[in-house]
């Protein structure tokens, strides 16, 4: 599948902005067998912005953005064409057993298992011992890797609510684990701490998702940023799971980038001097070409 992403940013502030400096991470990045940019452009609508485009250390694309006019609002508009490659079909089955792959965790031999380990541990918003006691729901004895991580997609589905508005970036995983509610970034991070606490790893994959696929009903998280999660198994790779729409992921998830968790791979983050009170605005559209 062939898709157009359009992601537009806008910011409003209070009082007059003296200068900014913005951390975007909002070109799509391309993956391995699966996914290839085949155009992107970003539109800032301040010209003599001072621009510096790197990778970070995740290998995720990252533009920093430096404004020296002064101004009371600005906006970012990413502009994408992205091929999508069908999913294959995976035998989850076939996997081995969570505890020998915790246990390679441990002590990793190979190199794609020592890339891997780092994804393993607590990250600065994901507390994997406030998910140690609900993890024990999902460790069962001998249990395939990716069976337990789509028995885990499948019970974050039925158990939380999908309610905006009752969460932000720094809502605790213990805190939405009680409520059992919350958006897409939070269920990934539940379902990361769970796994981690089982000494596996996971990663957090940010990105986006076709806002209705042909004759299936709509998906939470369409018209915004999406998260979703992505797991380390031997001999498999890593398999992506979300937990907001129970589903492995498909040809209708297109992938921005990957970290710890939601800080590693925010679309923007900034600092400004002056703006008294901001507003934000995120508009997001996913089409098929």
């Amino acid at each position: 599948m062939r898709y157009s992403v359009i992601h537009n940013t806008f910011f409003d502030y209070e009082m007059p902005v003296v200068s900014a400096h913005q951390v975007l991470r909002l070109k799509p990045r391309d993956v391995i067998n699966r996914q290839q940019v085949l155009k992107h452009r970003l539109v800032l609508s301040m010209q003599g912005a001072d621009n510096t485009e790197l990778l970070d250390y995740f290998g995720n694309h990252l533009l920093e953005v430096r404004l020296y006019a002064q101004h009371q609002g600005f906006s970012i508009r990413s502009e994408s064409e992205i091929d999508i490659a069908p999913r294959d079909n995976i035998l989850l089955d076939l996997s081995p057993p969570w505890e020998q792959v915790a246990a390679e965790m441990r002590d990793p031999e190979s190199i794609e298992a020592w890339e891997a380990v780092q994804f393993a541990f607590a990250s600065p918003l994901v507390d994997v011992d406030a998910a140690r006691a609900y993890a024990q729901e999902f460790a069962a004895p001998e249990i395939p890797l990716l069976r337990l991580a789509l028995n885990l997609t499948e019970t974050i589905y039925r158990d939380f609510s999908y309610q905006g508005g009752v969460t932000d970036i720094h809502t605790q995983v213990g805190d939405v684990i009680a409520e059992k509610r919350g958006v897409c970034q939070d269920f990934a991070h539940v379902a990361l701490a769970v796994l981690r606490a089982l000494g596996l790893a996971a990663r957090y994959v940010s990105g986006y998702i076709l806002s209705q696929p042909a004759g299936q009903p709509a998906l939470q998280g369409a018209e915004a940023s999406h998260a979703w999660i992505s797991v380390y198994c031997p001999e498999f790779g890593w398999i992506d799971f979300d937990p907001t729409n129970n589903q492995m992921t498909g040809d209708q998830h297109i992938t921005l980038g990957w970290g710890r968790d939601y800080g590693d791979v925010a679309p923007t983050r900034g600092a400004i001097l002056g703006g008294g009170r901001q507003k934000v605005d995120v508009e997001v559209a996913v089409r098929p070409i």
